[in-house]
């Protein structure tokens, strides 16, 4: 799927008219997809959402919910733009509230797609949808094996809750090999598995009953399922489950497996920060710059930090930071010390590290990058208006050429 524009359209007549216009802001023909939204949604399902998609939904018995629905699977990255013939301002309205960007009337023309794409790639989604402060998504992943990138999420996860008095929840996507429930010393939850193969059933009384309070402010959804079993983790059960947890909490901390980049490029796409937790030495060198590479090629909007972990004195890494921001491309910011004595106390008696040893400078040190997490979505929203981007400058291109007309 590209990952600046596409357009899914059912007639003919309109169907040409976009593609006229697309071929002119430069866009490969296959941009314009013959289909609706079920056809949007298929799609969905093994790639990352664009950052800007028209979607016609003339014929549709319930547009509402449907609409409703590829605002979830696309998440906050993605502006989703409607089409129809119905010229109904009960429908747009609601379109609106489902978390859309704009409803257009047919026939469209050029200037007006050209004005309509100008201001969904520049403006915030309007309607109930960006009504309430949702939740920080964060991806915590390991660029390899043994580097303490679950006691990262699970640290800095509790730190929020904690230290910082926000509400925030624990997804350990290993359902299981994971550490969450046993760093924590709490039972594993027995309902996870269920969510996240029925993406038809998530609901919040489903998701409450996998959760498990570990306080008032922090919960944690795992699992410790028969290593024999063969577990099917659905990509649009996790945007459901993102999306039913979104107004709940403050920051949903996600410790995902790097072996799942494949299968959950949606949540890759979409979240609002992926955090790299690395080894400094060549093989952690050449395991970030593919990740890197990968998390680019989906057209992810996530702004990615590099943390590296075990950094002590006595025990000097196999690169040095500025040979390893080189190789990477992209500088380490955060540094995390190596403290064995505090890590081994603490996973024996199950608790965190900010409850053993608050005052540890690797405690510190979670506790700043945690602090990084929740800044504010305004701080994060001037980011991408600073540079309209490739999308941003066709469409500006095409209505500057519109006025001279």
């Amino acid at each position: 799927m590209h990952n600046e524009f596409m357009a899914f359209i059912n007639d003919d007549e309109t169907a040409l008219q976009v593609q006229g216009w697309a071929e002119k802001q430069g866009f490969p023909a296959d941009t314009i997809q013959r289909g609706g939204p079920e056809l949007f949604a298929s799609l969905l399902e093994s790639d990352a959402p664009p950052k800007l998609a028209l979607i016609d939904f003339d014929g549709q018995e319930q547009p509402i919910q449907l609409a409703a629905r590829l605002v979830s699977l696309c998440g906050p990255a993605s502006h989703l733009v409607a089409l129809g013939s119905a010229n109904d301002v009960t429908l747009y309205r609601s379109m609106m509230a489902a978390g859309l960007s704009d409803y257009l009337v047919k026939p469209v023309t050029p200037e007006i797609l050209t004005q309509t794409m100008l201001s969904a790639s520049q403006g915030e989604k309007g309607g109930a949808h960006g009504s309430h402060k949702d939740a920080r998504i964060i991806v915590v992943m390991g660029v390899r094996g043994g580097v303490g990138a679950s006691p990262v999420a699970a640290n800095t996860a509790w730190l929020i809750a904690h230290n910082l008095k926000q509400k925030s929840a624990l997804l350990d996507m290993d359902l299981q090999f994971g550490t969450s429930a046993l760093a924590l010393d709490i039972e594993p939850g027995h309902g996870l598995r269920d969510v996240v193969s029925s993406p038809q059933r998530v609901d919040g009384l489903m998701i409450a009953g996998a959760l498990i309070s570990e306080s008032e402010s922090f919960a944690v959804l795992s699992a410790e399922e028969s290593i024999e079993d063969v577990i099917h983790v659905d990509a649009a059960a996790i945007a459901a489950l993102l999306k039913e947890m979104k107004s709940t909490y403050n920051a949903v901390i996600i410790d995902m497996p790097r072996h799942m980049i494949a299968t959950q490029k949606r949540i890759l796409a979409t979240a609002h920060e992926i955090v790299l937790v690395t080894e400094m030495s060549l093989v952690g060198i050449r395991d970030t710059l593919r990740i890197r590479t990968t998390l680019k090629g989906l057209g992810s909007t996530a702004k990615i930090t590099q943390v590296a972990t075990r950094v002590s004195a006595s025990r000097p890494s196999a690169v040095d930071e500025a040979a390893f921001a080189k190789g990477t491309q992209a500088k380490i910011d955060f540094t995390l010390p190596d403290d064995h004595k505090n890590m081994t106390a603490a996973n024996n008696a199950g608790k965190m590290l900010g409850a053993l040893a608050p005052s540890a400078a690797l405690t510190k040190a979670m506790l700043a990058l945690a602090k990084s997490f929740l800044e504010t979505p305004e701080d994060k929203a001037a980011a991408p208006k600073k540079s309209s981007g490739l999308l941003g400058g066709l469409f500006k291109s095409a209505a500057k050429e519109d006025a001279k007309k």
